[in-house]
């Protein structure tokens, strides 16, 4: 199960890393997921269309049509695992605006009182089921409410908060599963039943998505596919957009701050011993890196695997420069423009690794060890 936020709101390639993202879920077996407000971004057509053209129930029991009256989607699903009946429904926190792309309307969604709704919806959903699991696109704060306004509910998953909670916790009678966000973390629950189908508990954790977690061999190669689909159009948008600008390569944008250079043209003249031992290091094959994952389009990656290309249009239309490819010297001790002779220029502190070696997308970074492995040895 999912509990909501599956549509990206990037402006380009958005159908092909949605209809990935729900495909994705549909593989490993996802049941049902519940609307997000950012779901909404592009309008109520285009959210449905791929859940339906993907094969994924979206529920939710309180977010209807306010021309019709009826639910916008169905408020429930019941799906049979192990001879057990499993209920879930969902729901999206109301008091917050729709931010729509330019010329969508959402005007005819209503959001309401997610308490009431379930109030209304669970009684009927019991009979028809053996467990109840609601899928709550809320913060933690809202959710932890829930249990003291409406019964019945068994499971509860957390949408909405980023951060996780290794082991469940139980309000009111409810489990709490708490998975976190950004597709890091996954909640692993085992139901226990007796002999006569009786439930007698539960089991289970939510486990960090690290290297402890085998990778599935056919989902690996789907999102190989993917990044290989994307890249492949990122390069066609961007020879488009040179063509279009008749060799004036329109698309390269100019960094934020100096002009860089990169280090053929100026650092290696000078510093030949410096420049031999970066070569040995793996900043200088970070763009390698990047070809090989086919993310070297992908402008979020850039910013660190490239040399000064820090303001980079989010659509993946820039190729960089030849030159300033992979972590050069300017990278770390400033463009070479500005480079000062009194021996003040380009020193480097923990500040200047943090840029990039943050927790995110570096989360074991040791400015001693990492420093180590790049300190030029005259230095």
């Amino acid at each position: 199960m999912d509990a909501g936020g599956a549509l990206t709101r990037a402006n380009f390639n958005r159908e092909i890393v949605d209809n990935t993202n729900i495909q994705g879920m549909v593989e490993m077996g996802c049941a049902a997921s519940t609307i997000a407000v950012r779901d909404l971004y592009r309008g109520v057509d285009y959210l449905l269309e791929r859940f339906s053209q993907n094969g994924l129930p979206l529920v939710s029991a309180n977010v209807y049509d306010k021309e019709t009256g009826d639910y916008l989607v169905r408020p429930y699903v019941v799906v049979e695992r192990g001879g057990v009946r499993i209920g879930i429904t969902g729901v999206t926190v109301p008091d917050q605006k729709i931010a729509t792309e330019k010329g969508i309307s959402v005007e005819n969604v209503r959001l309401d009182d997610p308490a009431e709704s379930l109030g209304r919806t669970l009684p009927e959903l019991r009979g028809k089921c053996d467990v109840i699991v609601v899928l709550a696109q809320m913060s933690l704060g809202l959710c932890k409410e829930l249990p003291e306004r409406v019964e019945g509910m068994d499971f509860l998953v957390v949408g909405a908060h980023s951060g996780y909670s290794a082991k469940p916790y139980e309000i009111g009678g409810t489990v709490f599963m708490q998975p976190g966000a950004r597709g890091q973390y996954i909640s692993d629950y085992r139901l226990h039943f007796n002999g006569e189908g009786g439930y007698e508990g539960y089991s289970g954790e939510s486990l960090v998505l690290g290297e402890s977690v085998p990778s599935d061999a056919a989902m690996a190669l789907r999102v190989k596919e993917h990044k290989m689909a994307v890249d492949r159009l990122n390069k066609q948008r961007a020879a488009e957009q040179r063509a279009e600008s008749r060799g004036l390569e329109k698309a390269a944008r100019k960094p934020e701050g100096p002009d860089c250079v990169g280090f053929k043209n100026s650092c290696a003249r000078c510093h030949d011993e410096q420049t031999r031992h970066w070569m040995t290091t793996a900043h200088a094959h970070a763009f390698e890196t990047l070809e090989k994952a086919t993310q070297s389009t992908n402008p979020e990656c850039l910013k660190c695997h490239s040399t000064c290309y820090t303001d980079l249009p989010a659509d993946g239309s820039v190729q960089v420069n030849t030159d300033l490819r992979s972590v050069q010297c300017e990278s770390c001790h400033g463009s070479g423009a500005g480079h000062a002779r009194d021996g003040s220029f380009g020193g480097v502190s923990k500040s200047t690794c943090l840029v990039c070696h943050d927790p995110k997308n570096s989360p074991d970074f040791n400015y001693v060890t990492y420093l180590a492995a790049v300190k030029h040895s005259s230095e």
